[in-house]
């Protein structure tokens, strides 16, 4: 998404709401690495069942979080639109038997129905996928990434203009991990990298 108002501002990107609760998971200084869209139109499929990232280590150790996704959606999210589907508790198991545990049903792939307004903090280590849009209109859900300082990922895609980023509090400017421009490209590509897991 372009660096751009309603979503380039604090009250967005450092809601105070949120910024409690990811200070209450992250012990050490985090970062905004990410400001993307998720956009299901009508005739969208499953996602493969996937995680955003993988564990630190091993998947037989369980990985303290390092890095949380917040979303929120921009219209009413219904069973027809494509809700997010995710399984709770799988950013604690093994990937293979998270999958299995999913597949016979012993740990449900959940719907998440959400109004405007609403606002989920997931673990991106979480089994999840995106689900069909059967009806005519987008869906359209924001999603925020946000990690520890020490992580670096190629999935950073955070360009602010150069004027912006420093009009920013000192704070601000830390927990932003972004590349500056002097002016926001008009017609930029959108490129999409696979960080399926």
């Amino acid at each position: 998404m372009p660096w751009i108002y309603p979503f380039a501002n604090e009250l967005v990107f450092a809601n105070p709401v949120i910024m409690g609760i990811l200070e209450r998971v992250f012990y050490q200084e985090y970062v905004m690495v990410q400001m993307g869209v998720d956009v299901p139109f009508q005739g969208s499929d499953y996602q493969e069942t996937h995680r955003d990232f993988r564990p630190l280590f091993s998947d037989r150790i369980v990985t303290p979080l390092y890095a949380l996704a917040v979303n929120f959606p921009l219209v009413e999210v219904t069973a027809e639109n494509g809700p997010f589907q995710m399984a709770r508790g799988t950013h604690v198991l093994p990937r293979e038997e998270g999958l299995e545990k999913v597949a016979s049903g012993e740990i449900p792939m959940e719907s998440f129905y959400m109004q405007p307004g609403d606002v989920m903090v997931r673990s991106p280590l979480a089994l999840h996928r995106g689900s069909p849009n059967r009806t005519n209109q987008p869906r359209p859900m924001v999603v925020m990434g946000y990690a520890m300082h020490w992580l670096h990922t190629p999935k950073v895609d955070l360009t602010l203009p150069k004027d912006y980023y420093e009009s920013l509090p000192e704070k601000l400017k830390q927990m932003l991990r972004c590349q500056l421009v002097e002016s926001l490209p008009q017609n930029k590509v959108e490129t999409y990298v696979n960080f399926k897991y």
